[in-house]
Order: structure tokens, then C-alpha cells, then sequence
């Protein structure tokens, strides 16, 4: 199998709820990068983008849980619930029957309960959403992990024969052990140091299609995305061999394999430090002949600062509504701290500016005024 199809697209970022309302953020360029009640070593608040806390006030219902999950856990419970709710609320082909969730998580830097089945239970409980726990998969391999869930997906499809399977990803850097290591490992964006990123969090979700589905499903799809291609770095950060920066090269020309379409649009995980810079460069320089000769290269990280697990179905979502109805590809990457590195093409299906025009405006319009106050007097 080459190639599924995405019938829908929820997500939760610091910039909005929904995948419209984030889209016009990000092509706005806002962001909502602050200081926090978080102080580094030295004695500076430390800058995140955080989704405003109205918004996450009463998303759980704690009397439901059917775990014990920490602070950390329960906050990105909170995220994961309001992207999935998000994803059913505008996607009328959600099937009733149970679908298997691809689940990616946060990097393990340090010693911390981390996303798992358990917590899959519960934001099936809280989301409402009828998710098949049985066949559910966890990734905790930070931002890669969301195309690695992905290719899961293709393989889950292959194997079974089924139509629908749901993707997604959350991620949060909102707690003090994780920031406390990344202050001391210098990797925090301050004003003595460029050398940084600004972290972020959130949450997405993607419900996938398969090719061999009825075509009455198939109908409910407007963009294709083909096979990942996966490549683990030796010389990642959180390793000591030095860095020949050449996986995502090699992921990259997988990727680019499985469509004949040139790239005209990437989405790239780069989160302002100088290592992805480079890699990126690498990657660009051995697939020349893969790209358009004009391409644009679009780092949302800059609007909702570094989402970890969640950018690479927050990513795809949002080329979704961004992909060129010519002949041409729009590439999505992800770089993780760790070794993975994962890239997926995607092509559109259908005129996608007159999908925009009547999408756009149905969707907006599930936007809650609450919503849209919370983030209003963020």
C-alpha cells in the first residue's frame, strides 16, 4: 500500500482550536510566545507558547478517569480531549464502530510517567470517541513520532483490511523537571542565547481512509498521503556521536519516492536551533531534483512555538487546508531529539480553493464564541 486518505482533522494549539482557526494564526503570523511562572538557573521567567488555561479548565471530568495520571499527564489528557472532540464535532464520517488510535507522546529526556494505554482509556472516556483499545499504538518518540504513527496506520491497513484508523499526537514541555532539564542543557531560547527554542504544546488528530474503503467513504477524503519514509541519526542531540546531519536526507528521498509530484509547499519542524538549520540544508541539497523550482518552506513553530509529538499531525492538518490543487506535493517532516526522522508527501484530491471557500466557513463556524474569547484575552 503507497497511499491512504485523510477525512479529517482536529487539533489544539496555543494559537487556537481547529484546524481553520489555527491556519489563519499561523498565515497571520501570531504568536503567543510568553514568559511563564517557570524561572531558569539564572533567575530569568523562561518563555513558552501555552494553550490559555480557560481553555483547558473543566475538560476533564476527574470523576471518569480510569487511572491515576500525574499533572503532566492530566494536562495533556486535557489537550488530547479537546483535539479529538474537536476532529468528531466536524468530521461526519467518524465511523460508530471502534477505531484503532496511533498515539505519539513526548521524549522520555528524563525520568517521567509518559503517555501509554492507560492513558488511552481515558481520553477514549473523556472524548467520547469509540476507540478500539485493543489494537491501539504508543509512540514516545517526540516530534517524529506523529509520521511514524502514520506509517503504523499504512501497515494497520495493510495487514487487515480495515477503513478507518485515527492518528494523532500530543505533547506538553509545561512541567518543571522537563524545563529544568532543557535550561541545563542550554537548549531554552533566552536573550543571551539564540541558540534556543521556545516550547510550546498541543495536540492533534487525524482520521485516515484506507484506498480499498467503499467508495462512499473514500468521497468524504480531500488529500492523499503517501508512504513516510523513516530514518533514525546517529549523532542526534540527546547522543554523543557528532552529527553528519544526513537521515532526514535519506527519509526525505523515501518520501519523495512514493509521489512522481514534485514538492512545491514543506512543513518543517525546525524550532529555531541552529542543528535543525543544518540538517534541513543537508536535506534540501540531496533532493534538488524532488523539489519545484520555486518552493516555499513554512516553520510553524514560529506562531506556536515547539509542539514536540503534536506537530506532525498538527502539520499535516494544516497543509491539508494549505496543499496546491496543480500537480504539485507538499512535503511534512519531523525531527525528533532522539534518532527518528520521518517525512510524508501529501497531493490534493480535489479543488482545493473551492474547498477552502465552503470548509472555511462551515467550520469557523463551530467555533465556539467562548473559544474564541479565551484565546482573544490571552
Amino acid at each position: 500500500m503507497t497511499a491512504v486518505l485523510l477525512a479529517g482533522v482536529g487539533m489544539v494549539t496555543p494559537v487556537g482550536i481547529g484546524v481553520e482557526m489555527v491556519n489563519t494564526s499561523v498565515q497571520a503570523g501570531i504568536n503567543r510566545y510568553a514568559q511563564t511562572d517557570i524561572i531558569g538557573h539564572d533567575d530569568d521567567p523562561v518563555r513558552m507558547a501555552l494553550v490559555p488555561q480557560l481553555a483547558l479548565a473543566e475538560t476533564v471530568d476527574n470523576q471518569r478517569l480510569k487511572g491515576a495520571p500525574s499533572t503532566w499527564q492530566k494536562r495533556m489528557l486535557c489537550l488530547a480531549t479537546l483535539a479529538l472532540t474537536d476532529l468528531a464535532e466536524r468530521t461526519p464520517c467518524l465511523p460508530q464502530q471502534p477505531v484503532p488510535l496511533f498515539l505519539a507522546g513526548p521524549e522520555p529526556y528524563i525520568s517521567l510517567p509518559n503517555i501509554d494505554c492507560e492513558f488511552i482509556e481515558d481520553l477514549a472516556e473523556q472524548s467520547g470517541v469509540n476507540i478500539d483499545i485493543s489494537n491501539c499504538r504508543v509512540t514516545n518518540t517526540g516530534r517524529a513520532g506523529g509520521i511514524q504513527s502514520i506509517d503504523t496506520a499504512f501497515k494497520y491497513f495493510a495487514s487487515t483490511g480495515a477503513h478507518y484508523a485515527l492518528v494523532g499526537g500530543v505533547d506538553s514541555f509545561y512541567d518543571r523537571h522537563v524545563m529544568n532539564y532543557l535550561d541545563e542543557t542550554s537548549r531554552l531560547l533566552k536573550n543571551d542565547s539564540l541558540d534556543g527554542f521556545v516550547p510550546g504544546e498541543g495536540a492533534g488528530f487525524l482520521l485516515l481512509v484506507s484506498p480499498d474503503a467503499p467508495e462512499e467513504i473514500r468521497q468524504q477524503a480531500t488529500v492523499c498521503l503517501y508512504s513516510p519514509g523513516i530514518a533514525h541519526e546517529a549523532g542526534h542531540l540527546l547522543g554523543k556521536k557528532k552529527s553528519r546531519a544526513e537521515s532526514l536526507a535519506a527519509a526525505f528521498t523515501q518520501a519523495n519516492r512514493a509521489t512522481p509530484e514534485p514538492v512545491r509547499y514543506l512543513y518543517s519542524s525546525e524550532n529555531g536551533e541552529r542543528y535543525y538549520a543544518k540538517e534541513l540544508s543537508v536535506a534540501l541539497i540531496r533532493n534538488q531534483q524532488s523539489m519545484s523550482p520555486q518552493y516555499d518552506i513554512y516553520r510553524p513553530a514560529e506562531s506556536f512555538g515547539d509542539l514536540g509529538a503534536a506537530f506532525g499531525p498538527v502539520a499535516v492538518g494544516l497543509a491539508s487546508v494549505n496543499s496546491a490543487s496543480d500537480k504539485t506535493a507538499t512535503l511534512v517532516y519531523c525531527s525528533s531529539d532522539s534518532s527518528p526522522r520521518a517525512a510524508l508527501c501529501m497531493t490534493s484530491l480535489v479543488n482545493m480553493e473551492n474547498s477552502n471557500t465552503s470548509s472555511s466557513s462551515h467550520q469557523n463556524d463551530t467555533v465556539t464564541d467562548n473559544t474564541r474569547k479565551v484565546y482573544d484575552r490571552a
